[in-house]
């Protein structure tokens, strides 16, 4: 009887000790995070979006981990949204204009000449006035912003012909756009012809004539040679380009709080160090491109004129975005200013 008892103990024993060794071993496993994004190498966002793994990894001593999909692996900047809308990857980093193809009033933060500034422009999209539209991305589509600016840069004009100084000297020109209403809108308000093309098109577009000119950031026109088969640059940084990191909210919410807080703290430390890196090259190709001479730098420009035709592209662009949504932005705009 005493052996049975005695038995019985150590078996019970065993089986309670292996049971905390299994919950143990289960509260500790790790959890991989997938994120996609449309970056390729020699991009500083590439660069750094490298570095997110190992920063939370080593945060989270080993419990949380991201495996980062660059360069279009898992899908166009569309189709990532899509696949992080529905949870098969959880992270995602489009551009503002990109999320819109989700929810329109995204878009407003690429309206032209919206912004004057980066200070102005991230006080807009972290602040009051644009989260409503984050809270309706969240609500609609599944999505929560772990960083809600990542630089880019300022979009400036490219063209060959005669100098172009102000919004009167671009009647007529043909203006490769992205097929995008934020884009065609601005081109038409200028009074020239909005031509969309496939990017992976626009060099040969520009160097057979098809289109007289285009529009992108410094670094974008560096890297593509843009300024081989261009004669100008016009420095009209008539829109910001910013990304933004989403995350599948049902994803983040199953994450413990310290890793929330820890995944988000990485995520904008990047974002600052991007704005940092980006800027940085930004000044460095432009005078790369100053000094080498093969394009003209064109910087007095009537930036009035072009500020006011501005004005009726985004009016025409209010039902597309919600009237709410953008007065509300433009508001906070003027009082930021004041």
């Amino acid at each position: 009887m005493r052996q049975t008892k005695a038995l019985l103990t150590a078996a019970t024993f065993t089986l309670s000790t292996g049971a905390l060794v299994f919950a143990a071993g289960t509260a500790h496993a790790a959890t991989t995070l997938r994120l996609g994004h449309t970056f390729n190498p020699g991009e500083a966002s590439y660069e750094l979006l490298g570095e997110l793994g190992e920063r939370v990894e080593q945060r989270t001593d080993g419990e949380l981990k991201v495996q980062v999909f660059p360069s279009e692996q898992l899908g166009s900047e569309v189709q990532l949204l899509q696949q992080s809308k529905n949870g098969s990857i959880d992270i995602v980093v489009p551009g503002y204009s990109g999320a819109s193809t989700l929810l329109p009033a995204m878009e407003i933060s690429n309206a032209p000449f919206i912004f004057q500034s980066w200070e102005e422009a991230r006080h807009i999209l972290e602040g009051e006035a644009y989260q409503p539209i984050f809270d309706e991305l969240k609500e609609q589509h599944n999505l929560v912003p772990l960083a809600k600016t990542w630089y880019w840069g300022w979009r400036n004009l490219t063209f060959n012909g005669d100098e172009v100084h102000s919004v009167e000297d671009m009647k007529g020109l043909k203006v490769r756009v992205p097929e995008s209403p934020a884009w065609v809108e601005m081109v038409k308000a200028f009074d020239a012809s909005p031509t969309p093309i496939p990017f992976s098109e626009v060099y040969l577009a520009l160097q057979q004539g098809t289109v007289d000119g285009q529009e992108n950031p410094i670094p974008t026109i560096y890297s593509r040679k843009f300024y081989e088969v261009q004669d100008q640059l016009v420095m009209s940084r008539h829109m910001l380009q910013s990304q933004v990191v989403l995350m599948n909210a049902q994803k983040f919410e199953s994450l413990s709080e310290s890793h929330q807080d820890i995944l988000r703290e990485v995520v904008q430390e990047l974002a600052q160090e991007n704005y940092e890196l980006q800027t940085g090259r930004e000044d460095s190709m432009l005078e790369e491109l100053r000094a080498g001479g093969e394009i003209n730098v064109i910087e007095d420009i009537d930036r009035a004129s072009f500020e006011e035709a501005a004005v009726q592209a985004r009016e025409n662009l209010v039902d597309r975005w919600g009237e709410e949504d953008y007065r509300r932005v433009m508001s906070a705009i003027e009082t930021y200013r004041n």
